[in-house]
C-alpha cells in the first residue's frame, strides 16, 4: 500500500504496528530517482508484504508544509530524497536507507531489514525461504532440500536454482563467503569496463545472495 500524507496523519501511520517504508522529499519530486520509487511502491502496494510505503512531501516555501517531520529526523531539505524504515515495534528510531536510489536497491533493503518477501529478479520463493532456513538451521539438511528443489524448476529458472545451491554448498565451506561474494559483486557491477549484460547477471546473483543475509 501506498500513502501520501500530511503532518496530521503521519504520527498514526508511524505507529510501531507495521513496518513502513518512508521517503522524505521536495513536495513535487520528479527524475529518475522519483520514477525508481514509484516503482517499487506500486511493486509492494501489489503484493501480500505486509508494510506500508508512504511518502512525506515537504515544502521550502510558504508555510513549508511537513518541514517539521524532516526536522524531527534531522533531515536536510538540501539532503533529498532521504529514506527512512520505521520497522514494527519502533516508530522513533528508524533505520536511513544510504544505498543506491533504484528499485531493485529499495527491494533488496526492505527483503534483508523487515524480512518482506516481493521477489526481486533471480530470486526463487521456494529456495529463498529455504536461504533463510539454511543460515539459521542444518546446513547439510537444507542443502538436501535445495538441490531436490532446483531440479524441479520450470527451465527459465534453473541458472537461479543452480546459484542457490552453489552458494549454499560454498558458505558451508567458508563462513564468510556470503559477505565476500557480495562485495566482490558489486565491485564488477560499479566497474566501468563490465558489459550491462554481464551486470544485469551480476545483480541478480546479488539478489539471490540477498536471501542470505
Amino acid at each position: 500500500m501506498c500513502l501520501s500524507h500530511r503532518r496530521s496523519t503521519f504520527d498514526r501511520i508511524i505507529d510501531g504496528s507495521k513496518d513502513v517504508f518512508v521517503r522524505f522529499d521536495k513536495e513535487y519530486a520528479y527524475g529518475d530517482d522519483h520514477d525508481a520509487w514509484k516503482k517499487f511502491a506500486a511493486e509492494v502496494g501489489g503484493s501480500s508484504a505486509a508494510m506500508l510505503v508512504a511518502d512525506v512531501g515537504v515544502s521550502e516555501y510558504g508555510d513549508k508544509d511537513n518541514k517539521d517531520l524532516a526536522d524531527r529526523f534531522s533531515i536536510k531539505t538540501d539532503e533529498f530524497p532521504q529514506y527512512r524504515l520505521f520497522l514494527k515495534g519502533s516508530s522513533t528510531s528508524p533505520t536511513s536507507y544510504t544505498g543506491e536510489k533504484k528499485y531493485e536497491g529499495f527491494l533488496r533493503f526492505v527483503q534483508e531489514k523487515a524480512g518482506v518477501w516481493v521477489g526481486l529478479p533471480g530470486q526463487i520463493k521456494e529456495l529463498d525461504a529455504l536461504a533463510k532456513e539454511f543460515v539459521k538451521g542444518d546446513k547439510a539438511a537444507v542443502l538436501a532440500k535445495a538441490e531436490s528443489a532446483a531440479k524441479a524448476l520450470e527451465t527459465k529458472d534453473e541458472d537461479s536454482g543452480k546459484y542457490y545451491v552453489k552458494v549454499m554448498q560454498k558458505a558451508s565451506e567458508k563462513g564468510d563467503f556470503v559477505t565476500k561474494e557480495t562485495e566482490r559483486l558489486q565491485k564488477m557491477i560499479e566497474d566501468g569496463a563490465v558489459k550491462a549484460d554481464k551486470k544485469k547477471d551480476f545483480g541478480r546473483r546479488l539478489n539471490i545472495l540477498s536471501s542470505f543475509a
